[in-house]
């Protein structure tokens, strides 16, 4: 599988911090049987990944998709460069997987809607949807107001390994 996403699924936190055991490795951990690529930025927004998504070569089966905070953060559309990385990924045949919005410690407005809107385009698309919006979080789980700590993220991780469960049941 093909992680791509921004900070949140990179791991990152603090501007140049990194945790320790990134999502990437916590997802190779939890589901040894699949081979984990990991292209996510720190900061990067969907739009900035849609203008590239197209010409960059892909292998894997399974393509997860966790952008969209900084497209909010930045007051960007989520949809349009969503659906356009879904689209791409699934005429190349590989099952998508889109995680939706994490929840920040901080007051983001157009947080809520931006992931009702992805959920909309995995709904509209057939793409699997992990749902990261209903994963809870603990007041003391941020390494900073925007990112995630361990625990969180582990659980944001175990989230996408789920979805890829209902999705691959023999890779479990």
């Amino acid at each position: 599988m093909v992680l791509y996403g921004d900070s949140i699924l990179h791991g990152g936190y603090g501007g140049n911090q990194r945790l320790a055991e990134p999502p990437a490795r916590t997802l190779q951990r939890l589901r040894p049987r699949y081979r984990v690529e990991d292209r996510t930025a720190n900061g990067e927004t969907a739009t900035a990944r849609a203008a590239r998504f197209a010409s960059e070569p892909r292998t894997a089966h399974f393509v997860v998709i966790a952008h969209g905070i900084n497209d909010v953060a930045q007051g960007l559309p989520v949809q349009p460069p969503l659906r356009q990385m879904v689209r791409q990924a699934q005429q190349e045949g590989r099952q998508v997987v889109l995680t939706g919005l994490s929840r920040p410690a901080l007051a983001m407005p157009g947080r809520s809607a931006a992931d009702a809107a992805i959920r909309q385009v995995a709904a509209e698309t057939g793409a699997a949807f992990a749902g990261w919006g209903d994963v809870t979080r603990g007041p003391d789980e941020m390494a900073d107001p925007l990112h995630p700590a361990k625990p969180y993220s582990d659980r944001l991780v175990a989230r996408i390994a789920l979805t890829l469960d209902a999705m691959a049941p023999e890779c479990r």
